[in-house]
């Protein structure tokens, strides 16, 4: 790389290093592999901690022909891999442009892209596509990209990475939390009060991935994105109580997971027992998997800790079943929404990955090794430059 082109990052490093308000557009494309998430946020640091302010945030649908080559992708051929990133980049820098322009929004000064995961083998690879590239030289701004690599290379699993954005919104004092996500497949950030303990955070196991499958074996398009197709089906409890000895369910954290796992190829693992039930009793069955796994993934935490609240975000958090099945088995604890304070239940992640972005510039570690079962704190991300 050329000298001057060096020093050119430097300066733009240091530039963002120093200003006190960064707008960084945040973008996410999760396991549910439904959209583009974009969060465009101001984020100051203070105390150590970066906080998100001004939130403006929207999900961009993908289209059916650039959907349907994710999907082929995320089946495991790699061959595909190339040219889903060239062609999700492309659509990404597009899409993001339209979304500042409609919003009168022309000082973004640096982007955070999470890219599609693809592929994700804990504590060995993760695999991101969306060349960022095209966002850096159409938004002429640094682009921070591929957050996972360096947490495995300091000997942790790479997921989840959103805990730290957890704990600089939402650690309280004096009581524990649990953060929720429920994406294509569904993690946990639990929070002790400040000071009192390490903060934990792993996937659960499914989210809505195998919920959307069934769906799609069913239907043309769509989602049941409310459950209530799933409130329609009769619940086996002792065929669930069978899923739930799932290899990866009684694994211990760290661990993480993705729809490579917890979609059509567990589906195809238990087609017998699926095959059995009514398209409504899949549903019902699934929802009811969904929950029972993320109450066992904070069981332990519940116990050791007076838990004020869970709050859910993600598209599962649309899931009125899934929601009815924690609150029933998990009272008197609050099930609460991000939305309560002031972060879409949508936009949590690319707000999430905004703040990592930030934190890059501002060399800020945000991977949290007992999380993640890293060996050290590390940097996340990689940078993309603008093309000059």
């Amino acid at each position: 790389m050329e000298l001057w082109f060096l020093n050119l990052l430097t300066q733009m490093n240091n530039y963002l290093k120093g200003k006190e308000t960064i707008k960084t557009m945040g973008l996410m494309t999760g396991t549910s592999m439904d959209g583009l998430d974009i969060a465009i946020v101001d984020i100051k640091q203070s105390q150590g901690k970066l906080k998100p302010k001004n939130i403006i945030f929207n999900t961009i649908l993908f289209p059916k022909k650039l959907k349907k080559q994710i999907s082929n992708a995320v089946s495991g051929d790699e061959t595909l891999y190339k040219p889903l990133d060239e062609s999700l980049g492309k659509w990404m820098a597009d899409v993001c442009q339209d979304f500042t322009s409609q919003n009168n929004i022309s000082d973004i000064d640096l982007i955070g892209s999470h890219g599609q995961t693809v592929l994700h083998e804990s504590d060995v690879k993760s695999v991101q596509v969306g060349n960022p590239q095209f966002l850096a030289d159409m938004f002429e701004v640094p682009v921070i990209y591929d957050f996972r690599t360096a947490d495995i290379k300091a000997g942790g699993t790479g997921a989840p990475l959103i805990p730290k954005a957890d704990e600089w919104m939402f650690q309280k004092e004096d009581e524990a939390v649990i953060m929720l996500n429920i994406g294509g497949v569904a993690n946990v950030t639990l929070l002790p009060p400040k000071g009192k303990g390490d903060i934990l955070g792993f996937d659960t196991g499914p989210g809505m991935a195998m919920l959307d499958e069934t769906y799609c074996s069913h239907y043309i398009e769509g989602i049941d994105i409310g459950g209530e197709l799933a409130k329609k089906g009769f619940i086996d409890k002792e065929m669930v109580e069978r899923w739930m000895d799932d290899p990866y369910i009684q694994k211990k954290p760290p661990k993480s997971t993705g729809r490579d796992y917890f979609g059509h190829a567990w589906i195809n693992a238990h087609h017998e027992d699926l095959n059995l039930l009514s398209f409504e009793d899949r549903l019902a069955n699934l929802a009811f998997f969904t929950a029972k796994t993320i109450i066992k993934g904070c069981k332990s935490f519940i116990k050791k800790w007076n838990v004020s609240e869970i709050v859910v975000s993600g598209g599962g958090s649309h899931h009125e079943q899934i929601l009815f099945h924690l609150n029933r088995l998990l009272r008197p604890i609050q099930i609460k929404k991000t939305d309560e304070y002031g972060l879409p239940v949508d936009g949590k992640e690319a707000v999430g990955f905004a703040l990592l972005a930030a934190a890059f510039v501002k060399d800020i570690p945000a991977n949290i090794p007992s999380v993640t079962g890293a060996n050290k704190n590390v940097i996340l991300g990689e940078l993309a430059a603008p093309a000059l």
